[in-house]
């Protein structure tokens, strides 16, 4: 039997110690994890064993290994009337077969962006059930401390965790109720209710992931089941009440027999793939699960059935051109190698998407043969299947791109001009994918609204990107030279805050400008949830903008902003189908910071926000190019600031970046049902 290489590269495989305990693997015994009470008492860790060593009474390895802990949930404080009445064991159980799962993936070491990289999501303060907010708290004050020590927390490390963080907590909490057990999805839904649930789920929600076209088949496998369970979301609300619940607890059983499988099927991978990507709606105010984990659980699986491998052998068989012409089992063997090639870059494609922006590397990697497999750029045949090879080529391009650019470190100062001119390559990079991407919705009759999809992600990239970038151009100056202004940096005549921050806001409007203009609103309740997060992070870095010129010189961006951010949460607010929608959860954080900016942006002096700063601007461009007798008696309009003179008056105590104190203040306020804005329909 082969070991692991002692070296620093880590092993491709899961290990068998988080397939089964010691004494189960010395036995060759089944090891199974029973779902547990996962109630703990505050600081301490809630201790796993498996069912065999339980109930032999012998001691397992799980206790005293770190691979299968489950962290103790945060106490929140509850009033007295929600405390009298204790949760059922139904509800404790219903998450314990992905909860355990997830766990296992957690295993994995996780890689921080550095020293001032956001803790894990456990560390990230979670309070629900509070409203005594007050919008106001949204904004710093002039009081809120600011820039210090960059080993503060601090949300711009990792901005797409924050903004998951945001819409996982839940609105609400759902009173606990007893769930109707089943052994199969026949025993909730009818013949008829399966087959118009898969037939939503393939015709709405597949193209997401560009899964190919495949005749309906309904059965009750699990892969049925996670569909069901996904789809059961349009139905009608009483309908949906009492099935949506049910189908989770279902998925939550069905993962538990089959979660330490050795060889699990291609049909469980992809269920897993499919809750990774959409949260269950059901109605119960449980907690959503970390995504990023689950997709990591199931790129595990897939290493264990080698589909990393297959574009490498897929490109071998097609190379035997004469072995396929003759031969019937070569092209059935090809068939079979690029449909798992399909499903390895599915999975990798949605693990980037979710780990991009929240310090964690995607255990997946994309290889030359991967990206070479599809030739993205000839485009010859558009049948809906070749679209749909070319989208995910194309997602897999975007994401191996921005992956790249923001593993780009700055490590002392000497190596910014260097760093300067990488990030600049990778935004080079996106410039051109940008040619085969733009193009698409409009050269093709097939999946034309996914199409568009695809360039609101290429911005939401693009946004990140130079958000890195402004992010490693601080963290550089307050390490090194913490006396000089890092908004003042040059290179090559370049003004650095200017050359990444402008792109940075028109790609930030751009996502919302897309997400505003698709062709069919009503697909967009199906989008998976972090394409509702980078709308979010989009708005919220819009926001982030114009409190910043604010601060600086009490100007603020013009244009289109603050419309295209009304109209997104007021867009978000319409597709949601329940409150407890990602679209849902979005809207209401965009409508606390709405409200909080109309609080807090200056009405007084000539600065009213009538006239729009610079900053939004190209350098030497005027404000106005044509006469406006509106504020021909003003002094600004006379004489309006230029990029360098707000630069200039930039005060020591500006921060362009809210830190951990407004971030705090957010997270401990989100709850509020207060707010004007809230117009999440309730079906």
């Amino acid at each position: 039997m082969k070991r692991a290489a002692s070296g620093d590269t880590p092993p491709t495989k899961r290990t068998k110690a988080s397939q089964a305990c010691a004494s189960c693997r010395r036995q060759k015994s089944r090891c199974e994890i029973i779902p547990v009470d996962v109630r703990a008492v505050a600081g301490a860790p809630v201790v796993i064993r498996c069912h065999r060593c339980k109930t032999l009474d012998i001691q397992c390895s799980f206790e005293t290994s770190e691979l299968i802990h489950f962290s103790p949930r945060a106490i929140v404080q509850s009033s007295p009337a929600s405390s009298s009445s204790p949760p059922t064991s139904s509800n404790l159980n219903s998450n314990a077969g992905l909860t355990t799962l997830a766990t296992v993936a957690s295993s994995r070491p996780n890689v921080e962006e550095g020293p001032s990289s956001v803790p894990a999501a456990v560390n990230v303060p979670h309070i629900t059930g509070s409203f005594g907010m007050r919008p106001e708290d949204l904004v710093p004050t002039a009081s809120t401390p600011i820039w210090g020590s960059i080993s503060r927390l601090d949300w711009t490390a990792t901005p797409m965790l924050a903004i998951q963080e945001l819409i996982r907590c839940p609105r609400t909490e759902a009173a606990a109720r007893v769930l109707l057990g089943a052994e199969k999805l026949s025993d909730i839904l009818s013949s008829a209710e399966i087959t118009s649930l898969l037939e939503i789920f393939e015709s709405r929600y597949a193209p997401w992931l560009c899964v190919q076209p495949t005749p309906l088949e309904t059965s009750n496998s699990l892969l049925d089941i996670a569909r069901c369970t996904i789809a059961s979301r349009h139905l009608p609300p009483a309908s949906r009440s009492a099935v949506a619940p049910r189908l989770q607890k279902l998925t939550e059983d069905v993962f538990l027999r089959e979660i330490f499988n050795p060889q699990p099927s291609l049909e469980s991978i992809q269920a897993l793939l499919i809750l990774s990507v959409w949260s269950p709606i059901c109605g119960t105010g449980a907690e959503t699960r970390d995504g990023r984990l689950l997709i990591a659980s199931a790129v595990s699986m897939a290493m264990n059935l080698h589909l990393q491998d297959e574009s490498r052998h897929a490109a071998v068989i097609r190379q035997d051109k004469l072995g396929l012409v003759s031969s019937t089992e070569k092209q059935t063997e090809l068939i079979n190698s690029i449909r798992r090639w399909r499903l390895w870059m599915q999975l990798s494609v949605s693990e980037s998407m979710l780990c991009l922006g929240t310090g964690r590397l995607p255990v997946s990697q994309f290889s030359q043969a991967d990206h070479e497999i599809i030739n993205l750029s000839a485009m010859a045949d558009f049948s809906l299947s070749a679209v749909r090879d070319i989208r995910l080529g194309l997602n897999a391009k975007l994401w191996d791109i921005s992956e790249t650019a923001l593993k780009l470190r700055v490590s002392n100062f000497d190596d910014l001009e260097a760093f300067f001119e990488k990030i600049n390559s990778s935004l080079h990079l996106l410039e051109g994918l940008s040619r085969l991407i733009t193009p698409l919705p409009s050269i093709t009759d097939y999946d034309k609204f996914y199409s568009q999809m695809l360039i609101l992600q290429l911005h939401a990239c693009r946004l990140l990107v130079n958000h890195h970038a402004l992010r490693e151009l601080r963290t550089t100056y307050e390490r090194d030279r913490p006396q000089q202004r890092w908004y003042s940096a040059q290179i090559k005549g370049q003004s650095l805050t200017f050359f990444w921050g402008y792109p940075a806001l028109t790609s930030a409007e751009t996502v919302l400008s897309t997400f505003l203009g698709v062709t069919d609103s009503t697909l967009l309740s199906t989008a998976p949830d972090n394409i509702f997060a980078m709308v979010t992070f989009s708005a919220v870095w819009i926001f982030v903008s114009n409190f910043s010129l604010v601060q600086m010189g009490k100007s603020y961006l013009g244009g289109a902003s603050e419309r295209l951010q009304s109209m997104s949460m007021e867009l978000l607010n319409k597709i949601a189908l329940a409150p407890d929608h990602a679209a849902a959860r979005c809207g209401h954080v965009l409508g606390a910071l709405m409200t909080a900016w109309e609080q807090r942006k200056p009405k007084d002096g000539p600065w009213d926000g009538t006239i729009p700063s610079n900053m939004c601007m190209m350098p030497g461009v005027p404000l106005y190019p044509y006469p406006c007798t509106k504020f021909a008696d003003t002094e600004g309009y006379l004489n309006p600031p230029s990029y360098q003179e707000l630069v200039d008056s930039m005060a020591s105590s500006t921060d362009l970046f809210m830190d951990d104190a407004f971030w705090s203040s957010f997270l401990e306020n989100l709850n509020s049902d207060t707010l004007p804005s809230s117009g999440v329909p309730v079906p």
